[in-house]
């Protein structure tokens, strides 16, 4: 981590300090497959082992000692380095805070449970449904932090894309995100966090002569979504409203065992779409960790499971502090009669 401090005056930057943060992270795999390479290689893709280059360079200016202005740039692959997320964070008083998100927008930004180690892991293994990762065009929320509890609460706007015509993304997202986090005893932490999102279609809108809202729209590309990690990021097409509800519940003890469990129901409950989770993890710092994964999906009330996934991996600690590690593990595909199984290293660095 590099720190640059200007003193000013006269300016709400008076004083201000910038830090400045570098993460790179790198995931390969080895297929092991029974039907054709690429079939077998967009399957795993689609359930979230997505493999390639990432980086990630965050600018963070800390203004009045309790104001942030984020600034945050990313490549995929070897691709141009872009903007990717621009936020805001002011505290108004020792237990509320104001977050605007106008560029770049994700559920994470509003998590009480934020911390390095979790960025570390969500770089190689995010967590939760996949509908917590994607990226909204603009955000706004507040968060409220006691003594040994957190509560937030987001509204996530993400306008039509012309990326992806032919997918859902063509609609408008109206996402609602809330949060809340209590810790029982010093050392264990109990999460619950909740999503309902809305995907309307642009025509539906209501347009004031040039001035449509959604008023940001950005266009959508591979660099961002190769962030969303999960078992699945197809949410269905369709006409008319549908709607999306899904529930991630938590637990965390000493900050490196970690239990974990979501579900996603999309659509009407005689016809809905369900995913779900379980993840449990155990890394202590500078000693060898392990963690397990087991995610899948199935349609209708009686849940007929169609795609399942399961994921084994170890965890070393490169370096002081946990800013480099090296996970070499074992993954298992299966979706109807075909199976997948590939042997993934995933690495990430920071400073």
């Amino acid at each position: 981590m590099l720190m640059y401090q200007k003193f000013g005056t006269g300016s709400p930057f008076q004083q201000a300090r910038t830090y400045v943060k570098a993460a790179f992270s790198v995931i390969g795999s080895l297929l092991i497959f029974e039907d054709d390479f690429l079939e077998s290689s967009d399957r795993l893709e689609k359930f979230g082992t997505k493999t390639g280059v990432n980086s990630r360079l965050t600018f963070e200016t800390v203004i009045r000692d309790r104001d942030s202005l984020v600034a945050e740039f990313g490549t995929f692959g070897f691709g141009s380095l872009g903007l990717h997320k621009l936020m805001y964070h002011a505290r108004i008083n020792d237990l509320f805070s104001l977050v605007v998100v106008p560029i770049g927008a994700q559920c994470c930004n509003f998590r009480m449970d934020s911390s390095t180690k979790q960025a570390h892991y969500d770089d190689l293994h995010a967590s939760g449904s996949p509908i917590f990762h994607e990226v909204h065009d603009f955000a706004a929320g507040v968060t409220l932090r006691g003594l040994n509890f957190g509560a937030s609460l987001g509204q996530l706007v993400s306008g039509p894309s012309i990326a992806n015509a032919e997918s859902d993304m063509d609609n408008c997202h109206f996402t609602t995100f809330s949060q809340i986090t209590y810790k029982p005893l010093e050392d264990l932490k109990v999460t619950l966090s909740g999503l309902w999102q809305m995907r309307k279609p642009s025509s539906h809108l209501v347009k004031i002569s040039n001035l449509t809202v959604p008023l940001i729209h950005l266009k959508r590309s591979r660099a961002s979504e190769v962030q969303i990690q999960g078992y699945g990021t197809d949410t269905g097409t369709g006409t008319g409203n549908r709607h999306s509800v899904a529930l991630m519940v938590g637990g965390e003890y000493l900050e490196s065992t970690k239990l974990e469990g979501w579900v996603e129901v999309d659509g009407p409950l005689n016809e809905n779409l369900i995913k779900f989770g379980v993840s449990f993890c155990d890394m202590p710092e500078n000693e060898l960790g392990w963690g397990l994964r087991v995610g899948g999906e199935g349609k209708g009330s009686l849940l007929r499971v169609e795609r399942f996934q399961m994921e084994g991996f170890l965890n070393f600690d490169l370096g002081r502090g946990g800013n480099a590690k090296l996970q070499p593990g074992l993954v298992y595909v299966t979706e109807g009669g075909s199976r997948v199984t590939a042997l993934v290293l995933r690495s990430s660095w920071s400073m």
